[in-house]
């Protein structure tokens, strides 16, 4: 007895989580092949000290739309931080290529040009 009214139990719930009404119902899909989430996870990974994650999605970004001036701007703060100077200094210049009005891509730029680091 006990058995059948949780197997009912389980059975009504288990309706409701997975009807049209439910929220994963109106949950809009995503589309993790688009440029921007690839970005939007590459801005995440960057937030978290995740540069090379970074790196990774911001390519994969670019992969999908190679004029993505944000993602290659981006793309040279991580490699910069993640000791590869030159490769950032060239990943801005490509984004600020694509779109010359990055100004805090431009900033970044200078400040790297100027560093003995490279």
């Amino acid at each position: 007895m006990k058995k059948s009214i949780i197997l009912g139990l389980i059975l009504m719930l288990s309706l409701i989580a997975f009807s049209k009404n439910s929220f994963a119902a109106k949950t809009p899909a995503v589309n993790v092949h688009s440029a921007k989430f690839q970005y939007n996870k590459g801005l995440g990974a960057m937030k978290g000290k995740y540069y090379y994650d970074a790196i990774q999605h911001f390519q994969k970004a670019i992969l999908i739309k190679p004029h993505f001036a944000l993602a290659w701007a981006h793309m040279g703060v991580a490699l910069h931080r993640l000791g590869f100077p030159s490769l950032g200094i060239v990943s801005l210049q490509k984004a600020l290529k694509y779109n010359p009005d990055i100004e805090w891509a431009r900033i970044k730029l200078k400040k790297y040009l100027a560093s003995p680091r490279r």
